[in-house]
């Protein structure tokens, strides 16, 4: 009995089915459909272990036997294409699709991708664990069911989040679930480089190519060869190095400084942000053409507070992980200690949190307590709304809790009064409208408007 795993590949010429049978014999049992409808039919048939599937078909696209095959099987589909556009490749993997291969085939590349796709997959419980990635909450698994998706392939992902947020730790699971695992996981940080350095630490150098420079040093772009590129703070990168790196990525192909010879580019590149590069590109400071190459995929990692019910999740982790490291035998946290935790905003997201827990398990015996977590006495809460320059910031401090019960309808209705009238008079003192104009830019009804101010000025009473 045949053991090998089984590909159907469904391309209307003839001339790929003859290469990929001399390419993929005997390591795999091919077999082949020249069309769309020929290729749903055998697919029924056959139930093969991998769908290879041109992208570009006359009678019924790629794209749409794609459509159909995902409607009834959960088999992994690689697309063909000669037409290998990121555009393309980013739809059809939406659509479903694995991961996308270009034509002319690279022989070995493709041989292990095949073998790499047909392997069982890693779960994304094991793979949490394994980088300390803790959450349970809608957002965080939002997050997984990207990095699942366009973790096998080779497309670009960007990493967009908060300081803290743990785009390291997602590019590090984007790398573990790919196909290029057995590879290098290489990060470099742009902001941390002095901007004479940035150079010869992506590039490398040859010998001579400086003063000091007495021998050859590879640098990140070799060091990642095979496998993954972080490139942290992309945004911090300056744009006379953005060019370069814009036409390395184009050419897939580099030179060192100081060399004569360029060098293929074999890599998959994951970059990430805490900056707003759309603003960026506006304000000149970023390259809009850099931009669109390496946001093929662009994942939104959550800030701590807007993650529901995963900081008692992380403090717990934390409070496991640095008794074991400490040798303390801390049991719990009490519930005035978790109230604070899950109260805080966290700025400094996750990151911030194991740093509070891990001093808290330092100073504690047996119980966390409040006081152990050294955090502010405020709690402080903050709403925004709009963007840039038509961003209004509100700020809400409790000074302490409350010993008794408080009535969250009537806070809810005093404060409320409250940020509307500190809006309706800050506007009153920066502009000039009359009431009616004022009514009209805050789309209230003039009478209410009127009711409004009088509970801001209200007229005094006669003696």
């Amino acid at each position: 009995m045949n053991e090998n795993p089984t590909i159907l590949i469904i391309d209307d010429e003839m001339a790929t089915h003859k290469i990929l049978s001399r390419l993929l014999k005997p390591d795999f049992s091919l077999y082949s459909a020249y069309s769309g409808p020929e290729g749903l039919k055998k697919v029924n048939a056959l139930k093969p272990d991998l769908i290879l599937l041109d992208l570009k078909m006359p009678r019924m696209s790629g794209i749409s036997v794609l459509k159909k095959l995902k409607e009834s099987i959960d088999i992994p589909i690689i697309i063909l294409t000669a037409y290998g556009s990121i555009t393309s490749a980013i739809q059809a993997i939406k659509l479903g699709a694995t991961d996308y291969i270009e034509k002319p085939f690279n022989n070995e590349k493709l041989k292990q991708t095949l073998k790499a796709l047909l392997e069982k997959k890693k779960s994304i419980e094991s793979l949490s664990e394994k980088l300390g990635i803790i959450g349970k909450s809608p957002q965080i698994q939002k997050v997984w069911k990207l990095v699942k998706k366009f973790g096998p392939t080779d497309l670009p992902v960007l990493l967009q989040g908060e300081t803290g947020t743990g785009k390291e730790l997602f590019a590090r699971a984007l790398h573990e679930i790919s196909k290029r695992s057995a590879g290098p996981f290489v990060p470099l940080d742009c902001s941390a480089l002095p901007e004479s350095l940035i150079e010869s630490e992506i590039f490398g150098y040859e010998k001579g190519a400086f003063t000091d420079a007495n021998r050859d040093k590879p640098g990140r772009l070799e060091w990642a060869n095979g496998g993954t590129l972080l490139l942290d703070e992309i945004g911090n990168l300056p744009l006379k190095y953005q060019a370069k790196f814009l036409r390395v990525l184009q050419e897939q192909r580099y030179v060192p400084l100081g060399g004569k010879k360029s060098k293929n580019l074999d890599i998959r590149l994951v970059t990430a942000t805490k900056r707003d590069l759309v603003e960026a590109i506006e304000q000149g400071a970023f390259r809009e053409d850099l931009y669109y190459r390496i946001s093929g995929v662009v994942i939104e990692l959550p800030p701590l507070r807007e993650r529901e019910g995963d900081i008692s999740l992380l403090a717990n982790y934390f409070v496991k992980k640095y008794a074991k490291i400490y040798n303390k035998q801390i049991l719990e946290i009490s519930d005035e200690a978790m109230n604070l935790l899950t109260s805080y905003r966290w700025p400094g997201n996750v990151r911030e949190l194991e740093h509070v827990i891990e001093k808290a398990v330092v100073l504690a015996e047996k119980t966390i307590l409040p006081h152990h977590l050294n955090l502010p006495s405020k709690r402080e809460i903050f709403f925004q709304y709009g963007q840039g320059k038509d961003e209004v910031r509100f700020e809400l401090k409790l000074e302490h809790i409350p010993d008794g019960p408080i009535d969250l309808k009537k806070i809810k209705k005093r404060i409320v009064e409250e940020i509307e009238k500190l809006i309706i008079a800050e506007i009153r003192k920066k502009t000039s409208l009359n009431q009616l104009q004022l009514a009209k830019f805050l789309n209230v009804d003039p009478k209410t408007l009127r009711t409004k101010l009088k509970k801001i000025s209200p007229k005094k009473s006669k003696a």
